[in-house]
């Protein structure tokens, strides 16, 4: 079953239809207003860790600076896989989102990369044969402003149609420098577009081509990073720096997904995906007053995807084949003054530059081998290549260059069975192999490189999704992974804190947990879901420090859950309002008590009224103003600034806003 059906697929998945994705209140306005919604997953910060599944964070469970080239959790946008520094910049908006599908436990059999930690599919809307367009103004403290509006066009009656969107975003923050007097600290400007043709030719609707072209910038700092000064706690949202972070991004995709209906109920399928990232930065690297340090970053990324995928629905065995390539590049450059002794710091630059390609082999099946029994299975066939090149100069030093490669080829099982008596009922039982690459490691301020071993991982997870009444959906998960070689970050003893960093082999561990969610509609116009999840994550071994064995992973709440009701009366009144909440945790694993973060329970709402093209509603989030760090970061080991620092997650905001159709 071609990928884009998770109600299908072997495992534990969740699906958020339109309607679903209507109901949530705005908080971020972004993707990751949907992990309130689903079991088992966490928001997280832009540092590290954009969110995490199954204890599991997108980019890495530990921090470090480098390209981003190797997340544990894939990210796609309408085929196109998206990197940890897109999502940091330019995570994905709401506007213009039509569905999303989480995929949990490791992805290797669907199309795009191999994922050990999950996979997130978000859609977006496409072009359509009709001349139908909506728009959005909405308004909400701190200055917050956001509008869009989309309009489809017929070029050809049933054969050609096109679709243009477009997004403004802007917020001041909620954190205060207090050397400028500067309230908008934090403040963010974003501006998306896109286009989308859709093309079947000769009015054939057993072939069709989709192209996406999407330019998408943003302004200002995502982080908004507060600190512990002058008494004030991070809570209180304040900073003192003498200089104005800046952290401009710019990407641009195309994409373009043809499909091909076959005789026999098969289907040929191409995505093929052209990006280009980049994002400008200017860092304060000293984070004092008295001192000048700082930093001009520039991240590039290019990346090229080609994927392929021949499969068949129908009959007893079902089954796809698929292959994946993809040729990429990250570039990490930095000039600028510090690590020296003086006020004005020391000049430097450093680059580092690292080539990615991949090539893969997969194939699986569904085969009903008894009445209402399946077997389920396949097979990845997965090699990668990763080559690092670096070059750094500090003050009048000569530059320091080092290369390195890393290149490897696995084969990745899973093997299930699952009993199906309906089609919407399925109990199942699955093992699955996880996988991370092997690389290469550099620490920026001294130019050289460091090649670590693949991680690698087993899973087995229970799984059942049920519809005991036309009213109500159920599913549920129980599931064990065992971590073998875990890439861990230790810093170079003859570098920087918190900058120069290695990767290594050097942990195990092991993680267990149960998952459930509901969605019950009593009425057609109240719907009520739910959702609760237990993950408890430890490390066997870990070489961190003293004594760090048993110790949970970051950003892991042992407890989620969440509890939402939906209500549209014929009238055109209409309400929505969702609790969700988190247990504490932490940021990082050298020191958990420093770093801690508090529980959360989040208390979202929407109340408004629709007539027949048009709808005006009032919305609030963080409604019981509970107060929580997203990130900390102890810096004890810097020498100018041994504050804590961090993000805190955002206050109560009440808000109003509009929508269009037509």
């Amino acid at each position: 079953k071609p990928r884009g059906e998770a109600e299908n697929l072997p495992g534990h998945s969740s699906s958020i239809d339109a309607s679903t994705l209507a109901a949530v209140p705005a908080a971020a306005a972004t993707y990751q207003d949907l992990f309130a919604t689903v079991a088992g997953a966490y928001a997280g910060n832009p540092v590290v860790g954009n969110f995490n599944i199954r204890g599991l964070n997108q980019d890495s469970l530990f921090y470090s600076v480098g390209t981003g080239a190797n997340p544990l959790i894939a990210v796609l946008e309408d085929g196109a896989p998206l990197s940890s520094t897109t999502l940091r910049f330019l995570p994905p908006t709401r506007w213009d989102m039509e569905s999303a599908e989480l995929l949990r436990g490791p992805q290797f059999l669907s199309p795009g990369p191999n994922a050990m930690g999950g996979a997130l599919l978000l859609h977006t809307g496409a072009a359509t044969f009709s001349d139908h367009g909506n728009a959005l103004l909405e308004a909400a403290g701190k200055n917050t402003f956001r509008a869009g509006a989309s309009q489809n066009y017929v070029l050809l009656p049933d054969e050609l149609a096109f679709r243009f969107s477009a997004y403004h975003g802007e917020s001041d923050g909620e954190t205060t420098n207090l050397y400028f007097h500067d309230k908008s600290f934090g403040a963010m400007t974003r501006d998306r577009y896109q286009a989308r043709l859709l093309w079947n030719p000769g009015k054939n609707r057993d072939a069709q081509f989709d192209l996406s072209l999407v330019h998408d910038q943003s302004g200002g700092t995502p982080y908004g990073t507060a600190r512990e000064i002058k008494g004030l706690d991070l809570l209180d949202r304040k900073t003192d720096l003498n200089l104005h972070p800046a952290y401009p991004a710019d990407r641009s995709a195309a994409v373009l997904n043809a499909t091909f209906a076959l005789p026999q109920d098969r289907e040929l399928k191409s995505t093929t995906t052209i990006q280009r990232l980049n994002v400008d930065s200017f860092q304060d690297l000293d984070t004092r007053t008295d001192w000048d340090w700082y930093a001009l970053g520039a991240i590039d990324e290019r990346r090229f995807t080609q994927n392929l995928t021949l499969a068949e629905s129908d009959g007893a065995f079902q089954w796809m084949l698929g292959g994946y390539l993809e040729a990429s590049e990250y570039d990490v450059n930095y000039t600028g003054f510090g690590f020296g002794t003086t006020q004005a710091g020391e000049p430097f630059a450093s680059l580092g530059q690292e080539d990615v390609n991949q090539l893969a082999l997969y194939g699986r099946g569904d085969w009903e081998w008894a009445p209402h029994l399946h077997l389920t299975g396949g097979l990845r066939l997965q090699h990668e290549q990763r080559d690092l090149q670096t070059a750094v100069t500090l003050d009048a030093d000569p530059e320091a260059r080092s290369s390195a490669g890393c290149s490897g080829t696995e084969l990745l099982p899973q093997l299930g069975v699952a009993w199906s008596p309906q089609k919407d009922q399925t109990l199942g039982l699955q093992l699955s192999r996880g996988f991370r690459s092997g690389g290469v490691s550099y620490a920026p301020t001294l130019g050289s490189t460091q090649p670590y071993d693949p991680e690698h991982s087993w899973e087995l997870e229970l799984y059942s999704r049920a519809k005991p009444l036309d009213s109500l959906t159920l599913s549920a998960a129980l599931f064990h992974s065992w971590f073998q070689d875990q890439q861990i970050n230790f810093t170079s003893p003859d570098g920087s804190p918190t900058i120069d960093f290695f990767i290594a082999n050097a942990a195990s561990s092991r993680r267990c947990g149960s998952e459930f969610e509901a969605r019950w509609q009593p009425l057609d116009p109240l719907t009520f879901t739910g959702t609760l999840a237990w993950i408890h994550t430890e490390f066997t071994e870990l070489a961190v420090g003293d004594g760090r064995a048993g110790q949970s992973f970051p950003n892991a709440p042992e407890w989620l859950g969440s509890l939402s009701a939906a209500y549209h009366h014929p009238s055109g009144l209409f309400s929505s309002v969702l609790m969700s909440w988190a247990d504490s945790t932490y940021s990082d694993v050298a020191s958990p008590q420093v770093t801690a973060i508090e529980s959360r329970q989040l208390l979202s709402a929407r109340l408004g009224y629709e007539w027949h093209n048009a709808s005006v509603y009032l919305f609030a989030s963080n409604l019981l103003n509970d107060e929580y760090a997203l990130s900390r970061f102890d810096n004890s080991k810097l020498k100018l600034n041994t504050a804590v620092s961090g993000q805190v997650g955002p206050s109560r905001t009440f808000g109003i806003g509009c929508e269009f159709k037509w």
